[in-house]
């Protein structure tokens, strides 16, 4: 799965000015509940590794079904077939690079990453994972020029937001340590967090080697589409190796259709985040998405809590911090007193 970086500061949009405050609403509005699937996605893919007893089987079932969605689409749609057309030239003139199209393994990571410790952390805690490491890794994008922008300059607001970040996502993540709260040892704990965190890094990568693809096919439909085939193809060979080493014995297939739409939910996320930034911007659309994900798995984890969900006011202002964290990283501080 690949997912926008919240954490780049995206260039000016080009006649922002012009949109309607009633246009930005409801682009904000739906970004956020765009972003509010990653998350819904997230426990629905915890919940099916834990029901098939096999999370990398559950992550290959559910990359598999968005790669097929994907692929019918990629028929359907002109330009989707317009986009495929362009690979072979592409590829012949070494527009980009061949390693781009492994972006696919690292969203492969993610889904992996949620089936084998959503249910062990709780939505809200798997998400702020992911939000560290994209924010880590969004600078080290940028200040190695892995975008299709080339280098950009790290400014002291980046910087300043992202520790501010850090530090509110470790007072979020309090709660877990206090007596009686924590269900696993510490070490496990971290080794647990460490799977979202490095998943939010690569995913950074993925997402600049996607934008390349999109760039040279004319459409982000057809590098999403090559994303989602080579993480099938790698999802394959990792299920298939645990289960030869493993053996865990037959699969259990949940009755509960909705846990199958983890990678449907993945598609929408990536759709709304390329359709919205042309209408609203990127800064609000990427905003937005990240909001919906930190809102959406609190609201999860408090409605619908797991064994594993701890949700303490300490919890509900540290992910609010983060957010405010975001904002501090994201908004363009320096092109706003040069205007």
């Amino acid at each position: 799965m690949t997912s926008p970086t919240p954490v780049r500061r995206p260039a000016p949009t080009p006649h922002a000015h012009a949109r309607s405050p009633l246009v930005l609403l409801t682009g904000v509005v739906l970004s956020i509940l765009a972003g509010s699937c990653l998350a819904v996605q997230s426990r629905f893919n915890g919940a099916l590794g834990h029901a098939m007893g096999d999370p990398y089987l559950a992550a290959l079932v559910s990359f598999g079904i968005g790669c097929a969605v994907l692929l019918v689409g990629s028929v359907l749609l002109p330009a989707g077939r317009r986009g495929a057309a362009r690979l072979p030239g592409v590829l012949r003139t070494r527009r980009i690079r061949w390693w781009y199209f492994l972006a696919g393994v690292f969203g492969a990571y993610l889904v992996i990453a949620q089936t084998l410790t959503t249910a062990l952390l709780g939505v809200s805690m798997f998400i702020l994972g992911l939000v560290v490491g994209q924010s880590l890794g969004g600078m080290l994008v940028d200040r190695w020029g892995i975008g299709p922008g080339g280098m950009q300059p790290l400014s002291r607001y980046r910087v300043l937001g992202t520790v501010l970040i850090l530090a509110a996502v470790a007072v979020a993540m309090a709660p877990r340590f206090s007596a009686g709260s924590l269900h696993m040892s510490t070490p496990a704990f971290v080794g647990a967090v460490a799977l979202p965190v490095l998943a939010g890094v690569l995913n950074t990568v993925q997402t600049a080697w996607n934008a390349h693809i999109a760039a040279a096919t004319g459409t982000p439909l057809t590098s999403t589409l090559t994303n989602f085939a080579a993480g099938t193809v790698a999802l394959v060979v990792v299920a298939g190796v645990a289960r030869w080493l493993t053996h865990p014995g037959p699969v259990q297939w949940p009755h509960e259709w909705w846990l199958y739409t983890g990678g449907i939910l993945g598609i929408v996320f990536v759709a709304a985040g390329a359709v919205l930034a042309r209408h609203v911007g990127v800064l609000q659309t990427s905003l937005g998405l990240v909001t919906g994900m930190l809102l959406g798995a609190l609201v999860l984890d408090v409605a619908v809590p797991t064994a594993a969900t701890v949700v303490t006011p300490v919890t509900v202002a540290g992910t609010l911090a983060t957010l405010v964290g975001l904002v501090v990283v994201t908004l363009p501080w320096g092109s706003r007193r040069r205007s």
